[in-house]
């Protein structure tokens, strides 16, 4: 049974300037935007108007009504997730503090209760003040944005990043509620199988004060099926239970593109003397993963296998979708994972600057079968674990959530941390307390220990990148490749990098138009405009804005051309890493690109913008991350043809390759006929050469023809700052509910909006004479524009 205490709070600051009637589960700012008591800090310059908030204490209070207090029970407050440091008073009796916002926190309340009406206050100290005070006592550590962010577990984007606002926030922002219950209760309940011989693993802890355990038992069902029992024992230094039971007919959990991602109806009841006084019920879908790095003759690989089978990694990185928490529903991480599955994504990044996900992300990726690379809390910083209590609090942390999540197949390995270990090689990262680098003493000797103890069916990687002669090498490990976009270098080099696992790289581009008029008003849309330089937090985002498509289409000063060709350049650079990437599977054998999200409306790398407008990037992905996909390279003057599949063998299967100038004229059209693919592989069809002179005017079209099934690419060979694009002439009708268009000349880039929106479907495409494309669904006012109308 529970008590619970979510609703409306009365809220104050400690200056007696704001008092209001605010959400719980909530957050101080975003109840002062919602009630219109602060501006909203996604339009304009307002963002920077939230500083200032950091220095308040806050205090939230409600009184709630218990009808009867069972004296044979416990009573526990529970707060599934606070932000950050608070002290918690019931009917004005301390019960607890809160130091991590990445905990559970439960406090033993019984003793303060009372029948009838009771009191909760939750007094949250400012989340600058104490992390600077730390600051100053204990020195201060490398960090982006802001220093003194390491000395505080909280989620480190909300002091700002490259791409995010800094609106550092406090709050009640998960569940809280007063858990009722005989005796003991169950807790970190798993199933898990080693191999595939469908034995399956139970186990779990139980949290009883009774020493009788002898009492104690655990009945585990499997969709409504009782399978095992189990006593409940001392394992050292806690209680719980563990077992095997061999299942015949095991079916197996798979990531999307391998399979199905069945899962199964786990329920855990702790009994006490034969009757139930606890239980916890849970969807596991069951696989073995594992990480294949062995002598590939490059170096050594890096794959990941679910099940035995082989998976080439595409995907991208996951931020927090908000920098206001509380503004989050579940609707919102069904429609991003949506996306991402639709766009033939296989894996996500839970990157170390945010948070352990809401319980929503991992539920909706194990039913989706998305794969979840899953970093530890940890950021691009030097971290003070040479000092007990951080180091203490930084491994309950890790153990906390390990339990917490080990139950979610998608989750596919644990990371100790995102970019620190580079740091210490190649940044400023150079403090060392007893010979150890600040961080290495969690990243390399407790986690690694922790993940052994409480989830031995994953990988524990220390870090991303990592692995090989150093920490960003390309020989062993995964690898983050920001040597083209933060390094001025032309994408064309990303077909120079031969990373065993590609974990980071990415282009930044503008959001969509319609977002744009969110944040700015007309006379502030020039790109160098004080509100546009807000909304790009990367030093020097915008100069390599406009270097990059200036290099690429000339020079380009209009505003909308801008936001288009941001958009288009980013699509192109992406697929060239990727497609290059995919072609050497599986010497590389994973490229999850920066980033799939947005934590709110701002020039990033995302590939959809926080109003979840996908822009062009996330329609190439589609393309570009489909298991069929046909390639037409420059390799050294010829143009190789190719093949990539990451499905099961393909017979019979008919390609087509065309090669024209950019003014239009056909200058090659050869056809392929009955090609056999073998299964997972890439396969090189032909080498065609051509003279430079010809190929640098020229662009080229791919397509394979599977059953009805069509499925096409693009090559852009020509310098488009050098050969523009002709007028393609582009026609369109509609019929019914279709959208049918043709053109006269190589088109780049078709843009598709429908009253004022981007088309959902096939977008940002390239169309080519001769060649009819039919969009389905199309109701409204049709907008269609190539890269053409914006040179």
């Amino acid at each position: 049974m529970q008590i619970n205490l979510n609703g409306k709070w009365k809220v104050f600051d400690n200056e007696n300037e704001f008092e209001f009637s605010g959400n719980v589960p909530g957050t101080v700012q975003g109840d002062l935007i919602d009630l219109e008591l602060m501006p909203h800090p996604y339009i304009g310059t307002n963002e920077r108007l939230f500083k200032r908030l950091e220095e308040k204490d806050w205090t939230y209070t409600r009184t709630f009504f218990i009808e009867n207090l069972n004296q044979d029970w416990r009573y526990e407050l529970v707060l599934e997730g606070i932000d950050t440091l608070s002290s918690i008073y019931v009917n004005d009796k301390f019960v607890g503090k809160t130091e991590n916002m990445f905990i559970e926190y439960r406090f033993d309340v019984k003793e303060c209760l009372r029948k009838g009406e009771n009191s909760i206050r939750v007094e949250i100290n400012s989340p600058i003040k104490i992390p600077k005070a730390l600051e100053r006592n204990y020195g201060k550590l490398h960090a982006g944005e802001e220093t003194a962010r390491v000395y505080i577990r909280k989620a480190q984007y909300s002091y700002g990043w490259d791409w995010g606002a800094r609106i550092a926030t406090s709050g009640i922002y998960r569940n809280i509620y007063i858990d009722c219950f005989k005796d003991a209760r169950i807790y970190g309940s798993y199933a898990y199988i080693e191999d595939l011989n469908g034995e399956i693993t139970f186990t779990g802890y139980v949290d009883l004060k009774d020493k009788e355990i002898d009492k104690y038992y655990v009945d585990i069902l499997l969709n409504g099926n009782l399978v095992i029992t189990l006593p409940v024992k001392n394992y050292l230094e806690r209680f719980g239970f563990e077992g095997k039971k061999e299942v015949k007919n095991l079916k197996l959990w798979y990531p999307h593109d391998l399979g199905e991602s069945y899962l199964y109806d786990i329920e855990f009841r702790l009994k006490k003397a034969g009757e139930e006084i606890y239980s916890e019920k849970k969807k596991i879908g069951f696989r073995t993963v594992q990480v294949l790095r062995e002598n590939d003759g490059e170096g050594e690989s890096f794959i990941f296998e679910i099940n035995g089978k082989k998976l080439f990694a595409k995907g991208a990185n996951w931020i927090p979708a908000d920098n206001i928490l509380s503004w989050l529903k579940r609707e919102d991480y069904q429609r991003l994972l949506m996306m991402a599955k639709d766009s033939n994504m296989n894996m996500l990044r839970v990157w170390g600057g945010g948070l352990y996900e809401d319980p929503a992300f991992y539920e909706i990726c194990d039913e989706l079968g998305i794969l979840v690379w899953q970093d530890f809390m940890f950021s691009c910083a030097e971290y003070p674990d040479h000092i007990d209590w951080f180091r203490k609090l930084a491994n309950q942390e890790a153990r906390h959530n390990v339990i917490k999540l080990r139950h979610h197949p998608s989750i596919a390995i644990w990371c100790g941390n995102n970019e620190n270990n580079w740091g210490f090689e190649e940044w400023d990262y150079k403090i060392k307390v007893d010979g150890k680098n600040l961080g290495n003493r969690l990243y390399l000797e407790d986690f690694p220990k922790i993940c052994a103890q409480e989830d031995p069916t994953r990988l524990y990687w220390p870090s991303s990148p990592y692995g090989g002669s150093r920490a960003n090498s390309q020989d062993a490990g995964d690898r983050h490749v920001w040597e083209i976009w933060s390094g001025w270098q032309d994408f064309k080099h990303y077909t120079k990098d031969n990373s065993k696992f590609v974990s980071e790289f990415g282009f930044q581009a503008a959001p969509d138009p319609k977002t744009i008029d969110f944040f700015a008003k007309e006379d502030e849309k020039e790109i160098f405009s004080d509100v546009m330089l807000n909304h790009n937090k990367q030093v020097e985002g915008t100069e390599r804005l406009l270097k990059f498509i200036n290099a690429h289409y000339g020079l380009v000063s209009e505003f909308d051309s801008i936001v288009y060709l941001t958009q288009l350049n980013q699509a192109e650079a992406i697929k060239t890493g990727v497609e290059h990437w995919r072609s050497r599977k599986y010497k590389t054998a994973g490229t999850l690109y920066w980033q799939i999200n947005d934590s709110w409306p701002v020039f990033s790398w995302s590939c959809i913008d926080y109003f979840k407008r996908p822009k062009a990037l996330y329609f190439y992905t589609r393309r570009f991350f489909n298991k069929l996909l046909p390639l037409a390279k420059n390799k050294d003057g010829d143009i190789v043809i190719s093949v990539i599949n990451d499905g099961d063998y393909v017979n019979k299967i008919n390609l087509e390759f065309e090669l024209w100038s950019v003014s239009g004229e056909l200058l090659m059209n050869k056809t392929y006929t009955d090609l056999k693919i073998p299964d997972d592989s890439v396969m090189i069809i032909d080498r065609i050469h051509v003279e430079e002179d010809i190929l640098s005017k020229s662009v080229g079209y791919i397509a394979v023809k599977k059953d009805d099934d069509v499925i096409e690419n693009h090559e852009i060979f020509a310098d488009l700052r050098i050969n523009k694009l002709d007028n393609p002439h582009i026609t369109y009708k509609v019929e019914g509910r279709n959208l049918i268009l043709k053109t006269q000349k190589p088109a780049i880039g078709v843009n598709v909006r429908v009253d004022g929106e981007n088309y959902s479907g096939d977008n940002f495409f390239s169309l080519f004479p001769g060649k009819t494309k039919i969009l389905k669904n199309v109701e409204g006012e049709v907008f269609v524009k190539s890269a053409f109308d914006f040179l």
